[in-house]
């Protein structure tokens, strides 16, 4: 019998005996912010268990699991694995101890075909709580008499379960397999009592019996659940009398993959061994974690995911592999799950994509890597300072798990302590990217959730509806009948148009009127848990249950919709740009801007960036119609629109589809999504999509920023305001600023390097002539020279070395430093002008002071508003004085 077969007959069995079998819940919790991952069957009973959910008795299932304290020590045992499935019964009330019991030792030894005499259960031999007797009563009931000697007793650690300090406990039992005296070792203390490999523990029952009072005190609970997991690596082993699971069916197709490719042989040595086990084992678990949408990165989630990757690929060139190899595995990990997970298989081109990536650019920093950890192993051989080993991660990309299992080999302890400290100071604060998802207060609210109807929401079609104040919660969650002014809480409304926070979208904000009248402000919308909407409100005057409101959206709404659309018109740009193979890797919106998050494999040029922008104006003037539609989820693949990895779509699903003729045409389009969130109705109405900016997130993944409709127009409107200030400062027009800035930079450059005297060199050819067609009949040329921000001592030596090489020319050279206009008014000798007469005049038309010599004049004044017009007054002014 092998795995396929073993968990469809476990899920089989539980099915005969009258369990609702449920499919597995994502790696990824949901709704439960207090976990990372999925790490046990009973996370998706949650609800039961705490009594917020009474619509079923009981259930079984095989649930996808993934613990993460377990990576360093994959391939190093045959009991450590990071992700597995855990196959599990469940009670919620129903049934308990001699049910469970009784099920679990049949399916082991009739189904299983388990040799009973090889089978050793335990029990709570007491201590914290009292001795459990019930159990083995029911064990000595059903095992024959000359088998009572193998019911063993455990204590507190490894017998008694409990959820925290306070709450929800009792006892367990767990069924051990003897794999035989083969497996024997001297001073054996039995199962249970010994972490060696002779007695594995394969499922463990857990009693919950108990409400654990503060003090100690175990108060029997009103109804007892029964909550019940073992492992199918371990179950499958032991069926397949195989040395470990990763001979099994489960993960020796890998291996057998691998060893083809890398020509190395599975068994030639121990180190061998152990780094086709670690491939295996962290490749299965990468392709889960990549087909629910993770993606590497140096924080939460994604860590792990490269933690894992990285891992495995080295381990991968120890056994000889020098080029990414990791992708070309994946077939094997599809087969051994086909038919079982086919969402795995529906991710195959990500998760090759995601691997080969990420592998690529582990080998490109390892080698440089290994070699400042080997001068970090010579300069600190008792230890390497934590600062160190974060250096490397930050340089190079090198796991400190991989440091500190490089530097065990050399007997060097790694400062995990030191690395933390220097990880937290680079990064500000610690980021927990899995507890930014928008699932923030989940369990406060469950009582509620499970005491109130599903919210009806209206907000695709209006922002405003009469509504029911169904129930008022105070700040922490709790219901309560009535706020009080000036209060903070949370109202359910009995229909909202409130758009709720979810995929990306912020939540709507607004008001609560009654009478004409202001009740409460709105200052966000969450839907913490499944079905009702919780409206964050600050009270204006008192609220209660049950009065009639008017709900109002505020105008941000319309903002926040317009961002989001033009994240859709974006990520068809992108797909233009570069190919199928971007997708998007997360984004946020709100009424302010939005922010679009898509994997590359490189940094793009500007010119590609220009390209986008293009692409997505171009949408905006085409005023393609944005429709939306709920259809059958099957029209998703039959109309190939872009979804996004791992995320769970209801059926029928919304689809939002950007085309002149509807979904009549729906294959003709400009981009064609599943998306929960609210949208304009045409793309006219964006008005213009502005990118602000494009950035790395992490390797792979890059973020766009940016702004659209009202949001763009926003933007735009204080950028030329900012625009119009700077040209101001700088007196010139706005279309002149960037110039005057690069020339006052060069200015400032040059004053730091010392060769600000070098611009009394400059050439007479870098004046503009103004009338070249001469000023006094004879020819002579009239040159107006623009000095940046020479001081008037400057210009006068200006002056003197620009004349030097001229014939025939009035000069006009000027300034303007600090908000200050100053020139100066000299020719050469042979032109019949009045310099002072001119200086004159100009300090007349800068409301400043001016004069001096017939051939030499200085002034200042107020720095023009309009250059080119001051410029043309100039020419008048020296027609005037010749």
């Amino acid at each position: 019998m092998q795995s396929h077969q073993i968990r469809k007959s476990f899920l089989d069995f539980f099915a005969r005996n009258g369990h609702p079998v449920i499919k597995s819940s994502p790696l990824i919790p949901e709704g439960d912010p207090t976990l990372l991952f999925t790490s046990a069957g009973m996370v998706q009973f949650k609800p039961y268990y705490l009594g917020l959910k009474t619509d079923m008795k009981r259930a079984a299932s095989c649930q996808k699991s993934f613990r993460t304290t377990d990576i360093d020590n994959v391939g190093k045992t045959i009991r450590h694995l990071t992700f597995f499935e855990m196959l599990g019964n469940f009670s919620f009330g129903d049934y308990f101890k001699k049910e469970s019991i009784a099920w679990g030792w049949e399916f082991l030894t009739k189904d299983m075909g388990l040799d009973p005499k090889r089978l050793y259960p335990s029990i709570y031999k007491g201590g914290v709580a009292p001795k459990d007797e019930e159990a083995r009563g029911i064990w000595e009931a059903i095992l024959p008499r000359e088998l009572h000697s193998h019911i063993i007793e455990l204590g507190d650690k490894d017998n008694f379960w409990a959820m925290g300090d306070t709450g929800p406990s009792g006892p367990c039992s767990e069924i051990y397999w003897d794999r035989g005296e083969k497996y024997d070792h001297k001073g054996c203390a039995g199962p249970g009592a010994c972490s060696c490999d002779r007695y594995i523990e394969i499922w463990n029952h857990v009693f919950t019996q108990f409400d654990k009072q503060p003090g100690g005190v175990y108060n029997p609970l009103p109804k007892k659940n029964i909550d019940t997991g073992m492992g199918l690596e371990r179950l499958t082993f032991v069926v397949e009398g195989k040395e470990s699971p990763f001979e099994t069916s489960l993960f020796y197709p890998v291996i057998e993959s691998a060893s083809q490719l890398l020509k190395a042989g599975y068994a030639a040595s121990p180190e061998n061994t152990s780094a086709y086990r670690i491939i295996a084992e962290h490749l299965r678990a990468s392709s889960f974690l990549i087909s629910e949408g993770i993606i590497p990165s140096n924080e939460g989630r994604g860590y792990v995911l490269r933690r894992l990757i990285r891992r495995a690929s080295r381990y991968g060139r120890m056994l000889g592999a020098k080029d990414p190899f990791l992708h070309k595995l994946t077939p094997s990990v599809f087969g051994v799950f086909k038919g079982v997970y086919p969402e795995v298989e529906a991710a195959a081109k990500q998760i090759n994509e995601t691997l080969k990536f990420e592998e690529q650019g582990f080998i490109e920093t390892l080698g440089t890597g290994e070699k400042f950890l080997s001068d970090l192993l010579e300069k600190f051989p008792r230890g390497i300072p934590g600062a160190e080993a974060f250096s490397l991660y930050e340089t190079y990309g090198f796991p400190f798990e991989l440091t500190r299992e490089l530097a065990e080999k050399k007997g060097v302890p790694v400062d995990e302590k030191g690395f933390n400290e220097a990880r937290k100071a680079a990064q500000g604060v610690a980021k927990a990217g899995w507890k930014d998802s928008g699932e923030k207060n989940a369990f406060i609210f469950q009582t509620a959730e499970e005491k109130l109807p599903a919210t009806v929401f209206k907000g695709y079609d209006v922002t405003e509806t009469q509504s029911s104040v169904l129930a008022l919660l105070d700040d922490k969650g709790h219901m309560v009948e009535k706020l009080a002014a000036g209060a903070e809480g949370y109202a359910v409304l009995d229909a909202t148009p409130f758009y709720a926070q979810s995929g990306g979208q912020t939540g709507d904000t607004g008001s609560l009127i009654f009478e004409g009248s202001e009740l409460a402000a709105v200052t966000d919308t969450q839907k913490p848990v499944a079905k009702v909407y919780f409206h964050s409100i600050k009270a204006k005057a008192a609220l209660k249950a049950g009065m009639k409101v008017t709900a109002r959206v505020s105008g941000d709404r319309y903002r926040t919709a317009c961002n989001h659309t033009a994240t859709h018109v974006i990520n068809a740009a992108l797909k233009a740009v570069f190919g199928d193979t971007t997708r998007q890797a997360g984004s946020e919106v709100d009424p302010v801007r939005f922010r679009f998050d898509y994997t590359i494999n490189k940094a793009p040029t500007k010119e590609e960036l220009a390209r986008i922008e293009e692409i997505a104006s171009a949408a905006v003037r085409e005023n393609y119609g944005v429709h939306k539609a709920l259809r059958p989820l099957a029209d998703a693949a039959k109309f190939g629109a872009t979804t996004l990895l791992g995320e769970k779509y209801a059926d029928p699903a919304r689809f939002i589809l950007i085309n002149r003729g509807g979904f009549e045409t729906a294959k003709d389009r400009y981009s064609l999504e599943l998306c929960g969130g609210t949208h304009i109705d045409r793309t006219g109405e964006l008005l213009v999509i502005k990118i602000l900016k494009d950035s790395s997130v992490s390797r792979g993944v890059r973020r766009i920023e940016g702004v659209a409709g009202p949001a763009a127009v926003s933007y735009l409107s204080e950028l030329a305001k900012v625009a119009e200030a700077v040209a101001l400062r700088l007196s010139v027009p706005p279309q002149e600023a960037p110039a005057r800035v690069d020339q006052l930079l060069q200015n400032l450059k040059d004053l730091k390097s010392g060769k600000a005297k070098t611009a009394q060199a400059a050439s007479p050819a870098e004046g503009r002539k103004l009338l070249t067609e001469g000023i006094d009949g004879s020819g002579s040329s009239f040159l107006v020279y623009d000095a940046g921000a020479l001081e008037m001592k400057d210009l006068r030596g200006l002056s003197d070395q620009i004349k030097k090489d001229l014939k025939s020319t009035l000069l006009f050279i000027y300034s303007r430093a600090e908000g200050k206009f100053a020139f100066i008014v000299t020719h050469t000798g042979d032109v019949k002008a009045d310099a002072s007469a001119i200086a004159k005049h100009v300090a007349g038309v800068v409301n400043g002071s001016g004069g001096g010599r017939k051939d030499f004049a200085q002034g200042g004044g107020e720095v023009p508003a309009d250059m080119p017009g001051f410029e043309k007054q100039l020419v008048e002014l020296a027609k005037k004085h010749i």
